[in-house]
């Protein structure tokens, strides 16, 4: 029987259908942390990696009112906690590991079709873009590799733990312990093309790019916002979301930015979300136990993954 749970968020929250995907494997979820979620790129999968070395596919209703049914893949192959998920097509899966390692795998094998093994300490997250994966290591280094290649092409250093990377556009964004945002353009990687010494207080644990708009997630409980393109003059716009708490236990607390809407996990069990061009609170909603770490949207899909095993679709 499936463990999958429903459940309807009060009527002081947003009037939409959660479902709970209790995670509790085999066949039946994770059995811990769940530290990364993604879509694929038609909606219909949800792929989630964990403390407890795995990552879970999960087959997705198209409404609220579909059932749904336990993870239909498990791929293991990583010897410890899988930190961050990307999707590169319909059938091939991106994967960072604290285990050093950064993987690619094939969703209808479960095949491990490359195994990179440059970094030296952990590897916090991987994004992607036509073909090409970038990783960011507590070795303070990104790595960029060719999903044709079994080397990286390019390596980029800096002096402190990185904990996120995003790549669009062939431009390369950088950014961890040290609070600092750094720019590269990945066809040319010997400096920057620019830094921005933010006004955060502490690590940043998260960054997410869109065309015309850049935020970074702090634990010093804030978010902010800049200019991402290769432009003269400051780069920092003066928006702060203030809300989202990061708690005590120094966790790698995901943000996301999609349209007009800012969204971020927090420790008081929330995903929070924030009005773009105002920073005016929009909401925050409950159903987790436990701190959210990480958020990906598809349609209007919200998916959330949280350090109480649980990952909940608000539809």
């Amino acid at each position: 029987m499936s463990l999958i749970k429903r459940a309807k968020l009060s009527s002081e929250q947003e009037p939409k259908v959660c479902i709970r995907l209790t995670l509790k494997h085999p066949n039946k979820g994770h059995n811990s942390s769940v530290l990364s979620v993604r879509f694929n790129r038609t909606g219909d999968v949800l792929a989630t990696g964990g403390m407890d070395k795995s990552i879970l596919l999960w087959s997705l209703p198209h409404s609220n009112d579909s059932e749904l049914t336990e993870n239909y893949g498990m791929i293991e192959g990583h010897k410890s906690a899988v930190t961050s998920l990307s999707w590169m097509g319909s059938d091939r899966l991106a994967s960072s590991s604290a285990d050093m390692s950064v993987g690619i795998w094939d969703t209808n094998t479960g095949e491990r079709l490359r195994n990179f093994r440059e970094h030296t300490y952990v590897v916090n997250q991987v994004d992607t873009e036509e073909g090409l994966i970038a990783s960011a290591s507590d070795d303070g280094t990104v790595r960029i590799w060719d999903q044709n290649s079994k080397k990286s092409v390019h390596t980029l250093s800096t002096e402190y733990p990185l904990l996120t990377v995003q790549i669009k556009d062939k431009l390369l964004y950088t950014a961890g312990i040290e609070p600092m945002i750094r720019c590269w353009d990945i066809r040319s990687t010997s400096t920057p093309l620019f830094e921005i010494e933010t006004q955060h207080s502490d690590m940043i644990t998260s960054l997410s790019v869109d065309q015309t708009n850049m935020i970074s997630r702090s634990s010093d409980d804030t978010i902010r916002l800049y200019e991402p393109n290769p432009i003269p003059g400051n780069h920092i716009k003066p928006q702060v979301y203030s809300g989202a708490t990061s708690g005590d236990e120094n966790l790698v607390i995901r943000c996301l930015l999609r349209g007009h809407i800012v969204y971020s996990g927090s420790s008081d069990n929330t995903l929070t979300s924030w009005d773009l061009s105002t920073s005016r609170l929009i909401k925050k909603q409950p159903g987790h136990k436990g701190t959210v770490l990480d958020i990906d949207e598809f349609e209007g899909i919200i998916a959330t993954s949280s350090v109480d095993g649980n990952v909940i679709l608000r539809y």
